[in-house]
């Protein structure tokens, strides 16, 4: 017991400094198209994806534009893991931190994936 109290103060810091960064992008979902745009119709529908970051115990530590990237490097990786690369943000939300130093304690991404030809991804709108 002794032993784990004294690596507690270690692993509070470790989650806490985790928390303070956006989470990674994988390799190749950065070829996915993140887009207001209605898909064309050509491309196939694959399901809906969801990205968030952020939490009310990582909120003061963690800056917005983190939170928004993190929410977006999730969205591109589970939409790639689905052979997507074209995604329709539908929704985003940011909950607002009204305790600790202000801003937003979660932001999260709700859309659409599909699989779409290369050269004519978007329908022009």
């Amino acid at each position: 017991m002794k032993t784990l109290l004294s690596h507690l103060p270690l692993a509070v810091t470790v989650a806490l400094l985790a928390g303070c960064s956006a989470k990674p992008q994988n390799s190749g979902s950065e070829q996915i198209l993140l887009t207001s745009h209605k898909a064309a119709e050509n491309c196939r529908f694959l399901g809906e994806v969801r990205g968030t970051q952020g939490n009310l115990l990582t909120a003061t530590f963690t800056s917005d534009e983190d939170l928004i990237l993190g929410a977006r490097n999730e969205l591109r990786n589970q939409a790639a893991t689905m052979g997507a690369n074209y995604v329709v943000i539908e929704q985003q939300n940011q909950s607002i931190n009204l305790g600790g130093f202000g801003g937003a304690y979660n932001s999260t991404l709700f859309g659409n994936a599909y699989k779409c030809p290369q050269p004519a991804m978007t329908n022009g709108a």
